[in-house]
């Protein structure tokens, strides 16, 4: 069995907590490193992008393997982010809850909406992307990649929710958005609501990342059913 053959058969033994690990491993051409010491810890690079978990020895490890720099780092563990707060000389981090949903917790949309087209992605990354063309070009993968749904009224896209990435077990979704005009009218949670009635039938468990400061989130998940089944930080640090 190579490397990439053990490191997805470790992560596959928590396939919802490592979901976005196993994401990347399996629809990545790009990837360019997947590093693991005895298993004890994995990391996975892209460019300068870095997702890592495990114990605190064995990370420490395979930091050390990497090129001074500044990175975008997704910490999938406590652990990770505190080995990461160790080593880096500038830290910027974005705490976030993973949550699952089971099936029994499922209801019928109470608004209606529909998949969006690619023409949708240049209008929600003035929302997400900040005008960035990259994060345009992204949105367009996942609304022809995936999963999406969006509201519109009088032929305006007033809100929104897609999918980040799909694996054989789990359905992340993400990018949920509603104009301020157009908000407690049920709208957040009707999309959350659509998707996951998609990922049922696809036979995959919803998930979701949530920053710990968003409180309407969070708050709109919970009552929805999803339940905390990781602690992970996004952030960027400054490795000396």
């Amino acid at each position: 069995m190579d490397d990439v053959a053990q490191v997805r058969e470790k992560l596959s033994q928590e396939p919802l907590r490592y979901s976005y690990m196993l994401a990347q491993l399996e629809s990545d051409p790009s990837m360019e490193t997947v590093w693991d010491d005895g298993l004890g810890a994995v990391l996975l690079q892209r460019d300068n992008v870095i997702t890592l978990t495990g114990e605190r020895v064995y990370l420490f490890e395979l930091l050390n393997r990497i090129e001074p720099g500044e990175y975008r780092f997704h910490a999938v563990d406590p652990v990770a982010f505190l080995v990461i707060q160790e080593v880096a000389a500038e830290i910027d981090d974005g705490p976030t809850w993973m949550f699952e949903r089971s099936y029994d917790s499922m209801e019928k949309p109470g608004v209606e909406a529909e998949p969006l087209t690619e023409e949708d992605a240049k209008e929600i990354n003035r929302y997400w992307g900040s005008g960035n063309r990259n994060a345009r070009d992204y949105i367009k993968d996942r609304i022809v990649s995936a999963p999406t749904y969006g509201i519109r009224k009088d032929d305006e896209l007033v809100a929104w929710c897609l999918t980040h990435y799909l694996t054989d077990q789990a359905m992340n979704l993400g990018f949920l958005h509603v104009k301020e005009p157009w908000r407690r009218k049920g709208f957040a949670r009707a999309l959350t609501e659509h998707l996951c009635i998609d990922a049922k039938k696809m036979g995959l468990t919803p998930v979701i990342d949530i920053y710990k400061d968003n409180q309407p989130s969070l708050s709109l998940a919970r009552n929805m059913g999803f339940r905390e089944i990781a602690e992970n930080h996004w952030l960027t640090a400054k490795l000396d």
